[in-house]
């Protein structure tokens, strides 16, 4: 169902280093180039016409499989699924446009969710959720849709425009059932304004409208027990409203401001990305339809900073790029008083996330890429109605090679191999004055996972195959382990050393 679209011509560049065609570069070369376009170009759509791609077109397709018990508490045990995308990018013949767009489809069947009624929907360290003891069967789909675009006004100016209209439907298929819908529409507005040859400076404007909608109800209530037929609003730790009686909906809105500076000099480049964001998250009661009642239950409101740096070297055989991601977020949450007729604060929560990583891609050789990486997490979260304190941090160290070699005039295997080493550094849990179902169903659980230390093993192993016209056909076999190397010292095991998840993607993707 996902036609795929295309657009010509090529795209125009400003930058003094080549611009790779996607159908010179190697399987491992064309997934690096992709992730830097990714993060650094099409965050920012008056760059489009930098971008460090020229044109390109693709159709993808992915089956998508995972099993295991060592995951988190409230994620599945079991998917499968498929995944489709087709994208373009080009400029418009004799005009100062630069288009990009894509389209995505997403169809999976998830198994054994337990103590989460609306999976999947929870963002930005919301501590709002439904939750049930009962294991729960999903079906999900999904519907993504992206397009930006560039137009140069003069030899300075250049304007973007984004838009991401996404819409989910989850459907839990045992009681308590659940209809869910999601809808995200994002907007983005951004000028880039070119102030020398090697110097830019973008500024964006955006805001992302996000909306649920959710129908509960028992298709047995004949068979309903105390524990299948009450549900609960998460709203801390510990905290929550028993028996939302048929639905809600949410909303949350996050306006953002980007500023963004690049500079491309003779075998360099540089650029530095800052983004701030504000959201409001809202929770309201479908049943109260009275004027005279407040039917919101509750509200989330959080800031967001990041700060983006990217460092890129060229040289004729070999690029060199350093990156720095770093992110801090703030959030409080409040709950609907009736007695009173005001908000209270009963939560809050602030988390720090540093990524560091380094590639070297070695173009036409056997040793293709060589990446290096450290992540950093941390996060504090406290209950005001319990005194309730969960926080943790860990650390993961990665290191990655890729290989790449021709077996014929038109086809070369490639592997790319990583190892990514889960440390957790600290984890304080103390439900203090909670002695109730959250601890039990979901509290103590969660805690005892976060200090679990693990290793994964990622390996995606493919050939890239060369059709007529230029075009370029990859086949792959992705997979990722996760075993767990150093369980808790706990009175109450919930993992055992055995436990491990596996996850394998099989895909096709050509380039036209």
């Amino acid at each position: 169902m996902c036609l795929t679209f295309s657009l010509f011509l090529s795209v125009l560049h400003l930058c003094a280093q080549t611009i790779p065609n996607v159908n010179s570069l190697s399987a491992i070369e064309r997934d690096f180039h992709f992730n830097l376009f990714e993060d650094r170009y099409f965050q920012m759509p008056s760059l489009l016409n930098q971008s460090n791609l020229q044109k390109f077109s693709y159709g993808e397709l992915n089956y998508l499989y995972s099993e295991g018990e060592l995951r988190h508490p409230q994620d599945y045990k079991k998917q499968n699924g498929l995944y489709l995308e087709t994208a373009s990018l080009a400029s418009l013949k004799d005009t100062n446009w630069t288009l990009y767009g894509s389209l995505e489809y997403l169809n999976t069947r998830k198994e054994d969710i337990e103590n989460n009624l609306t999976y999947g929907i929870t963002e930005n360290s919301s501590p709002y959720y439904l939750f049930q003891e009962t294991t729960g069967l999903w079906n999900h789909q999904d519907y993504n849709f992206k397009v930006s675009a560039a137009n140069a006004l003069n030899s300075k100016l250049t304007l973007g425009a984004y838009l991401n209209y996404d819409t989910s439907f989850y459907f839990r298929k045992t009681d308590t059932r659940n209809e869910l819908t999601a809808l995200k529409v994002q907007t983005k507005v951004a000028l880039s304004y070119q102030y020398t040859p090697k110097h830019v400076f973008s500024l964006a404007l955006s805001n992302e409208f996000y909306k649920t909608d959710s129908a509960l109800g028992n298709k047995f209530p004949e068979n309903n027990t105390a524990t299948t037929a009450n549900y609960y609003l998460n709203t801390g730790l510990g905290s929550y409203i028993k028996n939302i009686e048929t639905g809600f909906e949410t909303k949350r809105n996050i306006p953002e401001l980007q500023l963004f500076w690049l500079t491309k000099q003779d075998g360099w480049d540089l650029s530095i990305e800052s983004a701030t964001e504000y959201g409001v998250e809202r929770w309201r009661d479908k049943n109260i339809v009275n004027i005279e009642e407040n039917d919101e239950l509750s509200k989330y409101s959080f800031v967001k900073e990041q700060l983006h740096i990217f460092y890129n070297t060229y040289q004729a055989d070999k690029l060199m790029s350093l990156r720095l991601k770093a992110e801090y977020l703030k959030g409080s949450g409040e709950v609907w008083q009736d007695a009173g007729a005001y908000y209270y604060k009963n939560f809050k929560t602030t988390s720090y996330n540093v990524k560091a990583e380094a590639d070297v891609l070695f173009y036409n050789a056997f040793l293709n890429k060589v990446s290096v990486g450290v992540n950093y997490y941390n996060k504090s979260q406290f209950d005001l109605n319990y005194a309730y304190t969960y926080d943790f941090q860990y650390i993961d160290p990665e290191i990655a090679i890729g290989l790449n070699k021709s077996i014929s005039s038109k086809t070369a295997f490639f592997a790319n191999f990583s190892a990514l080493y889960h440390l957790t550094l600290h984890v304080e849990h103390d439900p203090f004055a909670a002695n109730n179902i959250y601890v039990d169903w979901i509290g103590n659980k969660m805690a005892y996972f976060t200090e679990i230390d693990a290793f994964n093993v990622n390996t995606k192993l493919g050939f890239d195959i060369k059709l007529k016209a230029k075009n370029r056909l990859e086949c792959t076999l992705t997979t990722a382990y996760t075993k767990a190397t150093e369980l808790p010292v706990s009175s109450e095991s919930y993992y055992a050393n055995s436990d491990d998840y596996l996850n394998i993607t099989a895909g096709l993707k050509l380039y036209f």
